[in-house]
């Protein structure tokens, strides 16, 4: 089921400042870098399974330690 979301303007500078840190590393060990969507997609894939809603309400991304 495709969706579009849509990220405001602080949200799309942090993936992309992240998208360049892990692309340089990619590219230091000689691997393909990643594009701002693909880096959305994978950060979703890993961390939907710890979204949780607290006692008080709030929605929460928890650690694996937790």
């Amino acid at each position: 089921m495709p969706m579009t979301v849509r990220l405001n303007d602080s949200e799309q500078e942090e993936i992309r400042k992240k998208a360049v840190e892990i692309n340089k590393l990619l590219i230091q060990k000689g691997l393909q870098p990643v594009r701002d969507s693909e880096l959305v997609h994978i950060i979703l894939e890993q961390s939907i399974s710890y979204t949780e809603v607290t006692a008080s309400g709030k929605i929460k991304v928890r650690t694996p330690e937790e």
